[in-house]
């Protein structure tokens, strides 16, 4: 369970990522020992991941692409979506419900030529009954690490 020190600890991060802990300690006021161990008990238990963010359109992946796939009646959903996941071109794949897909996964590509190979690739799955193609042109906003930390 967390307490006041961790949100605190959290909310710190949130804002700066690179944030050391004797900087975090000189803000709320505990030793830094403290927080490296609460900040590590964190990680550890999965509250936390610090990692660095890249920004795709600098390494020339200028489209984003979220595909709707539908499968076939009685395909292990699980199965196919871990599938999915283990191609290097996607960054998201998830499970959804609804009445129009069974899997929703987002890529980036260097140009719709790439994304066309891909689907055309993902249409030779004999599972995959429908593909619907989403070309991402704006996103309003992106990131779980603007959840605020008071509602934790």
């Amino acid at each position: 369970m967390m307490d006041e020190t961790d949100k605190k600890i959290i909310e710190l991060l949130q804002q700066d990522g690179r944030l050391d802990d004797v900087e975090i300690a000189r803000k709320i006021g505990i030793s830094h020992d403290t927080v490296k161990r609460r900040r590590n008990k964190l990680e550890d238990a999965g509250y936390i991941k610090i990692q660095a963010n890249i920004n795709p359109r600098k390494l020339g992946y200028t489209n984003v692409f979220m595909l709707g796939i539908t499968l076939a009646p009685g395909i292990d959903v699980r199965k196919i979506a871990g599938k999915l996941a283990s191609k290097k071109e996607f960054f998201f794949v998830a499970l959804s419900l609804g009445p129009t897909h069974s899997i929703v996964a987002s890529c980036f590509a260097q140009d719709q030529i790439i994304l066309n190979k891909l689907v055309e690739e993902l249409r030779t799955w004999k599972e995959i009954e429908k593909i619907e193609t989403n070309i991402i042109y704006e996103v309003l906003k992106s990131g779980y690490h603007d959840i605020p930390v008071v509602t934790l």
